[in-house]
Formats: structure tokens, C-alpha cells, sequence
């Protein structure tokens, strides 16, 4: 088919959380944009929590009422076995802010893009990055669905592509990963009723996160070092041994039947820089955390907002808009890995084991 021209002053390649975020703030600033998302529909993904001091920053996104539903539950903490063989509780009741909430995570990206519909700035669903060219004027973004070929134009382009970061490599920047985390996820029916609340347990090769995801369903991941992973045929069997070793988890579920299962990156990365010339990213395309620290649904809405208040104010003419941006979210990363550092201290009890002697090095060699 024909290629069709569109033109636009802002392309934001990637529908999920951090791409959804900055085109509301973009559309709230008065700007034109269009939203690029590779799915016709969002997908099950992990990070179901979204913690109580994430609220004010929905409330600015105008998006906490969605929490409200009742395909998402409030919650008052998380369970932890970490550097003891205790499982101890990690209440909220001291937050002023109070509860947080455990996400349908598939449920919150539907109500995500469709708030963004609502603003009736232009959706591409189903279509995915070909090419992105760029002069001194303008950027395009070729993208391509099953019947036809779209050129978008812009004045700039944000790349929200989660860790592949698709847009910067066309721009010939890469993402640094700073260590080989790996995890191994997978969805587990139970009979047993579980407490709507997130445990996490640590055992000698890495650690346990569980979360509910539904009536008697949990969603599972083993967090591990790429060196420690078996081979693929050998991946439940594995999963299996290092269940059993879980002091509390293996009697909270006492069995798991383990069908379908994905081995994704879950390491620390980071861009060099995370804007240039025409471009920008957010969210898992810039920086990508580790789970253990609860940043990364919340990280990805903060740096759609500042992101799209930062490109609001350069299309408008402000030419050191992203100095601001740049200092929000180096600070913050900054932090999380002072924070990372010293969460992965606390546990002692395997120093010498494979995961927990060179995931401290590959961490601590980056700060």
C-alpha cells in the first residue's frame, strides 16, 4: 500500500505506562503528539505493586481514580525472608499517604490506553518501528502495520520502548547493562488462599517474588544470575529444586505446577545519557531497575510526566528544557542504586555462593 504521511510535533514510540504518561502530559500541555504501540492489544507483564507514595504523582497524571476498580485491590504491604530466616511483615501504616495497590497489571494497561483515546490524539495499535531518519528541521518514524506503511513526522520522538530501547539505537546509542540478572517467570494456579500482599524470599542462588494475580492464581519469578540458569530443557526441574529450598514459600504454596515459563532480563541498566539531539526516553528505555526495589511501574509513569513537561517546554522554544529532566532522573537513579546496595548487603547468609558474591560485585563496582 501506498506509504501515508502524518505530522505531528511529538512521536512517542511505545503504548505502555511511561509512553501513556508522557502523552497525557503532552496533551495537557496543549501538544500535539501520536502514540506508537507495536500490540493491537497489552499483554500480561509483571509489576503488580504500585506503593502508597506513588499516589500523588497519579493524581497529577489524573489517573488514581482508575485505581479504584475493583480489578485492582488495595494493600497494606509486603512479606519479606531477607537476611533472616523470618518472614517479616512491611507495613505501610506509618505512610501518610496509607495503602498502596496490587494491580490486574493487564486490566491497568487497557485502562491506561484508554484514557489516553479519550484525548483523541492519534493511537497507531499494531504498528511497529521500521526506521527512524532525522535532519536538522524534523524526525521520522517509519512504522508498519499488516496493511500498510506509515511516515510520521515530528519536531521530536520519545522512545518508550521498554528495554530494547528501539528508538536510541537508530540515534546509535545503547543501553549500558551494569550487571546479568536474569529472572524466570511463570503463572502458578493454587488451591490455597493467599494473603493479597507481595512476598518476596531470598535463598543461596538468588530469590523468590510471588504476587497474586488473580482467584487462585499467583505470579512467580526466580531471580538469578545468567551464569546460574540452566539449559532451557532442565528450566523446571531447576525451578523445582530451588522452590524447595524456600523456607517459607514452599509452605505457604507447598506445590507449584509450573507450565509456561520466560527467562527475560532483570538486571540494572542505564542509557549514557537519556536525551540527544530530536530524542528522548522514559521509562525501562532509559532506566531499566532492579525488582527488588519497587521502582519500576512508578519510575516509568514519573518519567513519562517530567519527560513530557520537559518536551513541552522545548517544542515552546526553551532551549535547556532537558537540564531539568537530565537532573530528575540521574538523581533518581543515583539513589536506587545507593538503596540497591545496601538492600543486597543485609543478606549475609550466602556471601560466599555464587549469586550473592558477584551480584554484589557486578553492583558495587557501578557505584
Amino acid at each position: 500500500m501506498e506509504n501515508v504521511n502524518h505530522t505531528y510535533q511529538v512521536l512517542i514510540i511505545g503504548g505502555g505506562p511511561a509512553g501513556i504518561a508522557t502523552a497525557l502530559t503532552l496533551h495537557a500541555r496543549g501538544i500535539r503528539c501520536c502514540v506508537v504501540e507495536a500490540l493491537k492489544t497489552p499483554i500480561r507483564k509483571a509489576g503488580e505493586a504500585i506503593p502508597p507514595n506513588a499516589k500523588p504523582l497519579l493524581k497529577q497524571l489524573g489517573i488514581l481514580s482508575l485505581l479504584e476498580h475493583e480489578q485492582h485491590t488495595v494493600y497494606y504491604g509486603n512479606k519479606s525472608c531477607w537476611g533472616t530466616e523470618m518472614l517479616e511483615e512491611k507495613e505501610f501504616l506509618a505512610d501518610r499517604l496509607g495503602h498502596g495497590f496490587l494491580l490486574n497489571r493487564l486490566f491497568f494497561e487497557q485502562q491506561l490506553q484508554e484514557v489516553y483515546q479519550q484525548t483523541q490524539q492519534a493511537f497507531y495499535k499494531g504498528y511497529k518501528l521500521k526506521k527512524v531518519v532525522s535532519d536538522e528541521a524534523k524526525v521520522r518514524a517509519i512504522v508498519e502495520s499488516n496493511s500498510e506503511t506509515i511516515t510520521l513526522t515530528g519536531d521530536f520522538i520519545i522512545d518508550a520502548t521498554g528495554k530494547k530501547a528501539s528508538v536510541c539505537r537508530h540515534f546509535q546509542v545503547e543501553k549500558e547493562p551494569l550487571d546479568a540478572q536474569f529472572a524466570i517467570t511463570f503463572n502458578c494456579k493454587t488451591t490455597e488462599k493467599l494473603p493479597r500482599q507481595i512476598i518476596v524470599e531470598a535463598t543461596e542462588n538468588g530469590w523468590w517474588y510471588v504476587a497474586p494475580y488473580a482467584e487462585n492464581e499467583v505470579t512467580m519469578m526466580l531471580f538469578t544470575l545468567k551464569t546460574l540458569l540452566p539449559q532451557k530443557h532442565h528450566t523446571e526441574a531447576f525451578l523445582q529444586k530451588e522452590f524447595h529450598k524456600t523456607i517459607h514459600l514452599s509452605q505457604i504454596l507447598q506445590k507449584i505446577n509450573i507450565n509456561n515459563f520466560k527467562i527475560v532480563p532483570a538486571g540494572t541498566s542505564c542509557l549514557p545519557i537519556p536525551y540527544g539531539t530530536q530524542w528522548l526516553a522514559v521509562g525501562d528505555a532509559a532506566y531499566s531497575y532492579d525488582p527488588i526495589s519497587s521502582y519500576g511501574i512508578t519510575s516509568a509513569l514519573a518519567s513519562g510526566f517530567y519527560a513530557g513537561h520537559a518536551v513541552a517546554d522545548y517544542v515552546s522554544g526553551k532551549q535547556d528544557a532537558f537540564l531539568g529532566y537530565r537532573y530528575v532522573v540521574e538523581n533518581a537513579f543515583s539513589a536506587y542504586m545507593e538503596k540497591l546496595v545496601n538492600h543486597y548487603t543485609i543478606e549475609k547468609r550466602w556471601q560466599q555462593n555464587h549469586y550473592w558474591l558477584h551480584r554484589l560485585e557486578f553492583i558495587k563496582q557501578d557505584v
